[in-house]
Parts: C-alpha cells; sequence; structure tokens
C-alpha cells in the first residue's frame, strides 16, 4: 500500500495547538516538559474511525484509564510492520484478529480515559503510531504520524471523504451516503 488514509474524515489538531501534536510538547505546571505519544484529533463523540490501511486488529481494551477504550490496528507500510493506536473510544466494530480494510470504519470516538468529562472543542481521537504493540515510556516505541503524512494538521483541516462505507463490520450492515445524513 502506497499511502495511508486518514482516521477521521476530518483532521485537525485539537484547538491548533503544539501540545496536541506529537513529541516533548506539552509542559508540568513547574516548568518541565512532558512528552505527548501521538496527535489529538477534533472529534465529537461517535465521530467514526477509519482504519489506515489494510490489516489486522491486534488489541481491543475497555481500560477505563489513560487512553480509555482503544484499538491497535497492525498494518504493513513502507517495508515496516507497524500499530496505530485509536484512543479514548466510545464503541468498535471489530473484535481482535478481526481482518479490516483501508477506510472501513472501525470504531467511533468518545471520551473515555482521561478524556472523560470533556466537551466541545476538547473532545478528540488520540491518535499514534506505535513500532510495537505496547509502545514504551515517553516517546519510545513511537513514530511521529507527521512523519508518515508529510504533514500535522494543525492551523489546517485536512478533509478526506471515505466515501459509502460499510457500518458493521463483517455483516451486510447498513450503508449510508453522507448525502443522506441529516442534522438535529
Amino acid at each position: 500500500m502506497g499511502f495511508l488514509a486518514w482516521p477521521l474524515e476530518s483532521n485537525r489538531i485539537r484547538r491548533d495547538v503544539t501540545n496536541n501534536t506529537f513529541g516533548t510538547v506539552r509542559t508540568n505546571a513547574d516548568g518541565t516538559k512532558r512528552d505527548h505519544q501521538g496527535w489529538d484529533l477534533v472529534a465529537t463523540k461517535l465521530t467514526a474511525c477509519y482504519a489506515i490501511a489494510d490489516g489486522v486488529i491486534e488489541k481491543l481494551s475497555t481500560g477505563s484509564q489513560g487512553h480509555g477504550k482503544y484499538l491497535l490496528l497492525k498494518f504493513s507500510f513502507q517495508g515496516r510492520t507497524l500499530f496505530a493506536q485509536y484512543s479514548h473510544l466510545s464503541l468498535t466494530n471489530v473484535s481482535e484478529g478481526t481482518r479490516v480494510t483501508q477506510g472501513e470504519v472501525i470504531a467511533y470516538t468518545g471520551t473515555s480515559g482521561n478524556a472523560s468529562g470533556m466537551t466541545g472543542e476538547d473532545q478528540h481521537l488520540h491518535f499514534e503510531i506505535r513500532t510495537n504493540p505496547k509502545g514504551g515510556q515517553g516517546l519510545g516505541g513511537r513514530v511521529d504520524p507527521a512523519t508518515l503524512y508529510g504533514r500535522a494538521p494543525r492551523g489546517v483541516a485536512i478533509l478526506e471523504s471515505h466515501g459509502q462505507k460499510l457500518l458493521l463490520s463483517g455483516s451486510t450492515g447498513l450503508k449510508m451516503n453522507a448525502a443522506d445524513m441529516r442534522r438535529w
């Protein structure tokens, strides 16, 4: 596969600030710096999350701390095996071991883990790329997603139409065209 799909249809760093990007970008109360291991992408609760590549669901977690509910997608890109983590979810459409195709809806965002209670512009998908399924301390075992996508979506929303999608993996499901959606 020559490119990665974006995890959401509208991808923008939360509040367009550096501390929601990858790297040693956050500041503690005492002025020391700390790491942020991925991107926080603006996403209201129940925003569809898409598989960025063909792959296999390596892990699902329903944990209530830190990342909250999350899934880990194992995929190959540029000759490497990598893992995409989607965190703070409300629902998943897959189970461990499920094979997914690029652009397939695999989950829906939420406010689980340390995103609990966030509202408005602070609701987000925490998205990271790992070189191993467990990651590591700090930035260990992780890759800045900007190195794979060519840029971080800060100061701009990067839109990707995933088109008509099968909503429930492994079933005949319900197909919805974006034109059929209504805002209530």
